[in-house]
């Protein structure tokens, strides 16, 4: 196949799939970013050590697959001396333990407070008790994905060089070929 005829990476569609490709890339790298400075968070929060008894407020209802079987979230409240209200949640329920999660609205639970966010802020958000905190998915998932973006522009400029014949090794065979015509 002659090179004019092969699919160069700034044609249409190869700037088209360079774009898909990067935005698959960076938008699955942004997530991990994300989820990995919430439990950074959280863990802040357990490493401050302040553990308070919230209360269960609520079934908070979701909208569950049919394979989930899981139909709403048990959600807890406090409401510190500043003003603060930390909520979340501490479990899942399904149909059969409707009747007895209803049940348990009022009762307390331990959480921790405290932590900060990114900004410096107080978390409005409480962590149940007893909760560990794992980040090492997050960080190999963005390691990944911030790799794959890097090596993705890499293959792509060194696609650019072969097509223009810009490569060391193809200088040297089209240089000796010239000669011995």
């Amino acid at each position: 196949m002659a090179k004019s005829q092969r699919l160069h990476a700034f044609s249409w569609l190869g700037v088209i799939l360079s774009i898909i490709a990067l935005s698959v890339f960076g938008f699955i790298g942004a997530k991990s970013t994300l989820d990995y400075n919430y439990c950074k968070e959280l863990q802040t929060a357990i490493d401050k050590g302040i553990i308070v008894e919230a209360e269960i407020v609520a079934l908070v209802h979701t909208s569950g697959g049919k394979n989930s079987g899981s139909i709403y979230n048990i959600m807890y409240r406090y409401t510190d001396q500043d003003g603060i209200v930390y909520e979340s949640y501490c479990g899942r329920g399904n149909y059969e333990t409707e009747a007895e999660d209803r049940k348990r609205i009022g009762e307390k639970v331990n959480v921790y407070i405290g932590g900060l966010s990114a900004t410096g802020r107080p978390l409005s958000r409480a962590v149940c008790y007893g909760t560990e905190v794992d980040v090492s998915l997050y960080i190999i998932v963005m390691s990944v994905f911030y790799s794959a973006i890097v090596l993705y522009i890499f293959a792509v400029i060194l696609y650019c060089l072969f097509f223009y014949n810009k490569l060391p090794f193809q200088k040297k065979k089209s240089d000796n070929t010239e000669n011995f015509s």
